[in-house]
């Protein structure tokens, strides 16, 4: 691709030898050209090669008449109109030429577009391929832009200003999948950036097809925002998010304001912390100028989160949490400064205690923050129960349709507990002080389904096996692919962590799921992982992914929204949790 462009024109054929009704292929500078004679007279050229995957135009069939024409590809039936290029059935346009007859000459133009006119004509192509879910057509525009200079950032603040207000009543797992795949593709190079970034656009593409934009009030930054999200007033919360934008607020002031109403409660399942972070890693990435695109329905999402925190099942908790000293507990010096180690004996007793506990521990966690554990060592004591309970799941779970605890519900203990460091390190203070005690709850609630069973795995780091391979990136990959958990696991606590981190974004991305909901927590999971890995030189929180990505799983959830259906509709009562 370069810089600049160029127009070549050339005779092609001579007219008096087009019979009506027929196509030829020809050539302008090397570039292959169907031309296409019609039977009302006309001559037109289009670019040889089919959009969707190069088949030659000329090996297809011609319907016309008086009035124009119809190329139809054979290999996949789609159809172009020959005068303007347009699909009429399939994906993508084709690129139509210029005919001119002087002298009974057939004279074709064919202009090769510069870089900069290739993105220009290319980004209106990835955002009907978006609209639609077309992946195809969504892989083979980001291929195009790529190769014209685009960066995978400038992409996904392109799919980010298109489809962020498609979201159905904010953003998700669309926008938090899409931050991870961006930071592993702009980790990549060539057409290595390919994967990770189109898994990243899928989400958006599937979770938003068919949905109208939904409406943002006019700029109001007089509201108080958190006081909005608290009262669940929507269009007071979009309409001061975007008062503030227009007023010149950047990333430190709305992310304080859009954590204090984070933390105020224990938001759908611990997703209220997690979008928070993922939309704030997102515009890191893309640029603070898409914030008016994306903040305003990161708002709406924690308008509509559900509120756990004010569930049966949760009052224990929020009562021993009206009991703690916030302020307290965020002044606690954390392991920085008391040599306190999730690794030593405290550590250790912490995590035990965690995952032995039959009612919420938020009381013991308070008391660890300020023994020394601060709100670091806390969550770090949270990392490493939900990692053992990951590599404890009983995977018979998976097949039970009766029961809803699956694998999902543990990586959310993991995913929101660094979060919540996430939070804590932005944005220091009781708000995410609250936060990492939300993260205690979800971790305790990682072991719901084994309280109910009647035990409490507490499984040792030592009683796992270890196996460290110079290749662990194949190796690992394929006792995944192979569903050897029990390999897997081994590989992952065995060998360069970095490696193993390497191997399981891999495995992440490379489509081992049945469901675009599976794939966000698999990715999800595996940069939670790798992240706390890394922050304490530990393996725990990949073997724990490793297992995960290696061991049988619900991937469709048909079958147990039938379960659940009947049961309720049958007798009355919900589904059990």
């Amino acid at each position: 691709m370069t810089s600049t462009s160029e127009t070549l024109t050339e005779t092609v054929a001579r007219a008096d030898d087009l019979s009506p009704g027929t196509m030829r292929m020809v050539a302008v500078g090397g570039h292959p050209v169907a031309l296409v004679a019609t039977e009302d007279g006309a001559i037109h050229a289009l670019d040889n090669a089919c959009p969707h995957q190069g088949y030659g135009l000329v090996t297809g069939t011609l319907q016309s008449g008086t009035t124009g024409g119809t190329v139809t590809c054979q290999w996949h039936n789609w159809k172009f109109d020959v005068a303007t290029g347009r699909c009429l059935m399939g994906e993508e346009d084709v690129t139509c030429h210029p005919v001119a007859v002087l002298d009974g000459e057939v004279q074709v133009t064919v202009h090769r577009p510069s870089a900069a006119e290739t993105r220009e004509r290319l980004w209106p192509s990835l955002r009907r391929g978006l609209a639609a879910d077309y992946m195809g057509q969504v892989a083979r525009d980001t291929v195009r832009l790529l190769d014209a200079g685009a960066t995978p950032a400038g992409i996904m603040a392109d799919t980010v200003r298109a489809r962020a207000a498609h979201t159905d009543g904010g953003v998700g797992h669309d926008m938090a999948m899409a931050a991870d795949c961006l930071a592993r593709a702009e980790g990549a190079e060539g057409d290595d950036r390919v994967l990770p970034l189109v898994q990243g656009l899928s989400g958006w593409a599937e979770e938003t097809r068919d949905r109208p934009a939904l409406p943002v009030p006019a700029p109001d930054a007089s509201i108080d925002l958190p006081a909005a999200i608290e009262t669940e007033d929507e269009t007071g919360a979009l309409a001061s998010v975007r008062g503030q934008l227009a007023a010149g607020a950047g990333p430190d002031e709305l992310r304080h304001q859009l954590l204090v109403a984070a933390s105020a409660h224990h938001l759908s399942y611990g997703h209220g912390i997690i979008y928070t972070q993922k939309a704030f890693e997102l515009l890191d990435r893309i640029g603070w100028d898409a914030a008016p695109d994306l903040l305003p329905h990161l708002a709406r999402t924690l308008v509509r989160a559900t509120r756990e925190d004010t569930l049966p099942y949760m009052r224990p908790a929020v009562r021993a949490l009206a009991g703690v000293d916030l302020d307290g507990l965020a002044a606690a010096p954390g392991p920085e400064a008391t040599g306190w180690s999730a690794a030593g004996d405290p550590g250790a007793k912490l995590t035990a205690e965690l995952l032995g506990a039959t009612e919420a521990p938020i009381a013991r966690a308070a008391a660890a923050v300020t023994d020394g554990a601060g709100i670091d060592g806390l969550l770090d004591a949270v990392v490493d129960a939900v990692s053992l309970r990951l590599l404890s799941h009983d995977v018979a779970l998976e097949h039970d349709h009766g029961d809803g605890f699956g694998w999902l519900d543990i990586t959310h203990g993991l995913t929101m507990a660094e979060a919540a460091r996430w939070a804590w390190r932005a944005d220091p203070g009781p708000h995410t002080a609250r936060l990492a005690l939300w993260a205690t709850w979800l971790g305790f609630d990682t072991g719901r389904a084994e309280r109910r069973r009647g035990g409490t795995p507490l499984l040792s780091v030592d009683r796992l096996a270890l196996r460290a391979s110079t290749d662990v990136r194949a190796e690992l990959g394929a006792a995944i692919e192979d569903r050897r958990a029990s390999e897997a696991v081994a590989l992952a606590l065995g060998s360069d962590p970095a490696e193993v981190g390497e191997a399981l974004a891999e495995a992440a991305l490379a489509d081992g799921a049945g469901s675009f909901i599976v794939v966000a927590h698999l990715v999800k999971t595996v940069e939670a992982a790798r992240r706390e890995s890394g922050r304490r030189a530990t393996s725990l929180p990949l073997a724990g992914a490793a297992r995960y990505l290696a061991s049988p799983r619900r991937e469709r959830f048909v079958a147990r929204n039938v379960a659940d259906s009947l049961a309720f509709l049958r007798t009355g009562r919900p589904p059990r949790r």
